[in-house]
């Protein structure tokens, strides 16, 4: 019956006519599957290509021809003209998505419900009515217990890991057979900036919530960020320093209403489907997260981390508890709950030119044990050997 409950959940009625629709859809996909023939294709985020799934597709796109690999992207997407350029692109939700996706060799997602219909898929895959080898490149390095990547409710053939510790965690916790869970480290890794480059720009990146279910709780929620970015103190260091600081929501907070009076030009607030987030990643300095995965890639640069964890009884209560990862521990900064402390932070931060302090440094370089430009080639290895 939970199961059950989680599933009507997130059905709508473009869904339960999938599901009327779907006997039709596979018979003709079998006629199709005379000529589709060893397809693979990629998937995440149906709206942006800024993801594992991308970078990935990008890389067998330009280094191995041999293979019939095709990226699912909405049309509409701000990004569909950087995917277009490399061929092989498939509408989502199109016909052609299904027909292509029903005879995959191969289906590699970041995302769990990366496919043509939410409901109906989760329901194929978990009772292996598709016979495509799913491998799942993560969205972020998992830290916290996710029972939804369960063996049990995904049928991964492949889990892909981008940390050591993380490989471990997965693999003596989640049920996968022992040649399900391999540690190559995230395709996108591959398309970090490792250089010592500075370029004064500190990005603030809070994570969703699920229990923001209205405008006065994002309100709540928000008055906390806004603290930070009205400082005086702050917006005065940052103006003389010629420093930018950048807000970015998370994409499920675009159906708030964001708007807010910021008093300096050099702080700039976006949402996450406006800006090319990679970028962003690249040329952060400092980042101010509470519990995003973003900071995995930044400390993977080796850049400096604050963690603004005021609400952390109540992420852990009615969001994610934790996992093998203890911020105290393990993390890769500072932790406060107070907005002038998360302040003075990022003033010392400027004033020691963004240097990592050696602590958090020797966390860093533990985590993350392979750290080159080889991911991409790692993760193509795995998934070609799978038989």
């Amino acid at each position: 019956m939970k199961r059950l409950k989680e599933i009507v959940k997130i059905i709508d009625i473009i869904q339960i006519i999938d599901f009327i629709l779907f006997p039709f859809l596979w018979l003709i996909s079998l006629i199709y599957r005379i000529f589709l023939k060893d397809i693979w294709i990629i998937e995440e985020n149906p709206n942006e290509a800024c993801d594992n799934g991308y970078i990935f597709f990008k890389y067998i796109r330009e280094i191995r021809k041999d293979i019939n690999v095709y990226y699912v992207i909405d049309k509409k997407s701000k990004d569909y003209e950087k995917v277009k350029s490399l061929g092989n692109i498939i509408h989502h939700r199109s016909f052609k998505h299904w027909m292509y996706y029903l005879n995959a060799k191969k289906i590699i997602v970041t995302q769990k419900y990366a496919n043509p219909s939410m409901a109906l898929f989760h329901l194929l895959h978990k009772y292996n009515l598709i016979s495509g080898d799913r491998i799942f490149l993560q969205h972020g390095i998992t830290i916290n217990k996710a029972d939804m990547f369960n063996y049990n409710r995904t049928k991964f053939r492949l889990f892909i890991c981008g940390a050591k510790d993380e490989y471990e965690y997965i693999k003596d916790n989640f049920n996968y057979p022992k040649e399900n869970v391999v540690y190559t480290g995230f395709s996108r890794f591959d398309n970090l900036d490792l250089s010592n480059k500075i370029n004064k720009f500190i990005l603030i990146y809070p994570t969703w919530r699920n229990y923001i279910n209205n405008q006065k709780d994002f309100d709540s929620f928000m008055d906390n960020y806004y603290k930070i970015l009205n400082n005086k103190e702050l917006i005065s260091y940052i103006e003389k320093n010629n420093i930018i600081l950048q807000l970015v929501f998370h994409k499920n907070m675009k159906k708030f209403n964001t708007n807010k009076n910021i008093i300096s030009k050099n702080i700039l607030v976006n949402h996450n489907s406006e800006v090319d987030i990679q970028n962003l990643i690249n040329k952060t300095d400092l980042l101010v997260t509470d519990f995003s995965s973003i900071s995995m890639d930044i400390a993977y640069r080796k850049r400096p981390i604050i963690y603004y964890q005021f609400d952390k009884k109540e992420y852990r209560k009615n969001q994610l508890k934790e996992g093998y990862f203890s911020y105290e521990k393990d993390g890769f900064g500072d932790i406060f709950e107070d907005s002038d402390l998360v302040v003075n932070k990022i003033i010392y931060y400027i004033d020691n030119n963004f240097k990592v302090e050696d602590s958090y440094l020797k966390r860093m370089n533990a985590f993350f044990e392979r750290k080159d430009k080889n991911n991409c080639r790692r993760i193509l290895e795995e998934i070609e050997k799978i038989k």
